[in-house]
């Protein structure tokens, strides 16, 4: 291995994490743009498939997000024409827009994760616990209140609780830039 394969092979590695990195930003972007999941499912994987291949085209140390979102919107703009031949689809400038407002929105997304992060590691033991059943291991209401003993309601209770601590915790965590 030359030391130029060598270094088409450290920027692909990158690439690929930073493809990994983003991968919740991409879905949430190209989810704002169309409305259903398989579609999101789909075209995600496209703009996966994109970038993988254009990964020699990234220049590394410059801005993954603003390249990544630009090939998202053009697949799904793409997407969206093909959509307007036998379907009922806004027309492109709208699409457009709320392209432009989904990228104005996505900026400070990687501070609040930061900052989600943050403030997940100072919640107590067992509401950190909680949160992670219901949103990292996707479990049910019930399953959950099953598996604690404690009556459903509660359960909402105490998550709406820990959510509100969280978004406190996030707001006063954020940098200004990203307020």
């Amino acid at each position: 291995m030359t030391s130029n394969d060598r270094n088409t092979t450290d920027a692909s590695t990158e690439v690929v994490a930073l493809i990994a990195q983003h991968q919740s930003r991409l879905r949430g972007f190209v989810r704002c743009l169309l409305a259903h999941d398989k579609d999101v499912d789909d075209l995600l994987q496209e703009v996966n498939v994109v970038l993988w291949q254009k990964a020699d085209q990234f220049e590394i140390g410059t801005d993954f997000w603003a390249w990544a979102s630009q090939v998202a919107r053009f697949k799904v703009m793409n997407q969206v024409r093909k959509y307007s031949r036998d379907r009922l689809v806004f027309d492109e400038s709208f699409m457009t827009e709320l392209a432009d407002l989904a990228t104005e929105r996505s900026r400070g997304f990687e501070d609040q994760q930061s900052a989600l992060r943050h403030c997940m590691k100072q919640l107590p033991g067992p509401q950190r616990a909680l949160i992670e059943m219901r949103y990292s291991s996707e479990r049910s209401i019930g399953s959950i209140a099953d598996e604690l003993g404690r009556p459903e309601g509660s359960i909402r209770q105490t998550l709406y609780r820990i959510r509100g601590l969280l978004l406190q915790c996030i707001e006063l965590n954020m940098p200004e830039t990203s307020r």
